[in-house]
């Protein structure tokens, strides 16, 4: 292991975003195409855009030792076409070998499957990955990442929503919720928090819940917000209001991987919600190759349904009796283009466009005290700890490694402190 790759090992670099697979493994592999995903689809969210605002050297150097490691002979990045200054400036300062390539601002251009096709016309195998085509794909945190090539200790968090000014902020890994608010003068009682965006994000129950390696940003809401209510459904009622699906097949006319070839049909799998599980397989099926974007039920579904929850589950139930998806080669539908879901419209619809505003980046400092690192904020096994409670430790040394072949990162201490350590999290107390 040389290069990226070792950078990424020996820095306990992982995706930035989704599942936070190690980067020391992707960039492992050989393909004629690096691509970078600066499309950053969810709505209110704009790390990606800060970074390439703020750090473009480092991402450049990133972009370069990622291409180098996987052996590509072509660079791109994806990026909105609403952003025109900043893709003339990215033409203007990236490497000259490097393509900067629009995408139409619709959601969900972040997922790689629209991603890759869009930028290289290549059909991902439905049940595939970028690699089957040729084609890596990293985000825009995990480049920089690489291009800095020191330990990963903070991340960058988008603060938006009902707030006083919507901020990007460096965090350090562990902070909670509520100190990364209250740096960004955000209210931290009497509101909603969703945490890394209104369509596939989660709502925190918890602001003592840590910053992790994979989170993007913390959307605030009034409490009686729609995104908020729907995704607060208990499972119970998720299945009740199934039961009134009408079968208008829109959330599957709409669904981003059925126009692309994939034969993802979410309204399929509401039946299978009274059926026995033996009868339900059949018509469960097609959630396999869900990406769980949840535009079937946040925006497609006419009757405030939730397809998406019940795709989800489907896709958990198959799995968990040994159902695995199958790759099969497609073909994009004629309908790709004329179906696409505009970011504007989607906003309008979940009620978000009266929280635009102007945003920046702030460098300022988090005055955090307990840092909590889960060892799992990766893709894999958890880390395993190689300090014991008690110990002091200094910012950037290891406190968790990769266990013995193992997929898995490392994980750094933010801050100089004392330790404690349990079963699931190692804690700084900084001193």
């Amino acid at each position: 292991m040389s290069g990226a790759a070792r950078i990424a090992r020996e820095c306990g670099i992982v995706g930035a975003g989704g599942a936070g697979f190690p980067t020391h493994v992707k960039l492992q592999a050989r393909a004629d195409t690096f691509a970078v995903n600066a499309a950053e689809c969810e709505p209110l969210l704009y790390k990606d855009q800060e970074i390439l605002e703020n750090f473009l050297e480092p991402f450049a150097e990133g972009l370069v030792r990622c291409g180098e490691a996987v052996g590509a002979r072509r660079l791109l990045v994806g990026i909105k076409d609403k952003h025109p200054r900043l893709i003339e400036r990215l033409r203007d300062e990236l490497p000259r070998s490097v393509e900067v390539l629009t995408l139409r601002d619709t959601y969900p251009s972040g997922d790689e499957h629209i991603l890759v096709w869009e930028t290289t016309r290549r059909a991902i195998p439905k049940g595939g990955l970028p690699l089957d085509v040729g084609v890596v794909v990293q985000n825009v945190e995990t480049v920089l990442n690489v291009g800095l090539a020191k330990p990963v200790t903070e991340k960058f968090v988008t603060i938006s929503g009902a707030v006083p000014e919507v901020l990007t902020l460096r965090v350090p890994l562990g902070t909670s919720l509520r100190d990364v608010l209250s740096a960004a003068g955000a209210p931290v009682s009497g509101m909603g928090y969703v945490v890394n965006g209104a369509m596939m994000g989660t709502v925190a129950e918890d602001l003592d819940e840590p910053v992790t390696k994979t989170t993007s940003g913390i959307l605030v809401l009034p409490l009686d917000h729609s995104v908020l209510a729907r995704k607060k459904r208990t499972p119970l009622q998720v299945h009740k209001i199934a039961a009134t699906c009408d079968q208008c097949m829109r959330c599957s006319d709409l669904c981003p991987r059925d126009l692309l070839g994939h034969f993802v049909k979410p309204h399929k799998a509401m039946i299978s919600i009274g059926f026995a599980p033996d009868q339900a397989v059949a018509w469960q099926e097609t959630a396999l190759y869900c990406c769980e974007c949840a535009l079937c039920s946040l925006y497609a579904c006419p009757e405030d349904l939730d397809p998406f929850r019940v795709m989800v589950e489907s896709k958990r139930a198959l799995l968990a009796r040994g159902v695995r998806p199958s790759k099969e080669e497609v073909a994009p539908s004629p309908l790709f283009e004329y179906r696409r879901t505009p970011t504007r419209l989607l906003m309008r619809r979940l009620d978000l466009l009266r929280f635009e505003a102007p945003h920046r980046f702030d460098a300022r400092p988090i005055p955090a005290r307990i840092l909590r690192l889960p060892l799992k904020q990766h893709a894999g096994a958890p880390s395993a700890p190689t300090v014991q409670s008690g110990d002091r430790v200094q910012a950037g040394q290891v406190v968790a490694e990769i266990p013995d072949r193992a997929l898995g990162a490392r994980i750094f201490a933010p801050k100089s402190g004392r330790v404690l350590v349990d079963e699931s999290a190692v804690t700084v107390e900084v001193s």
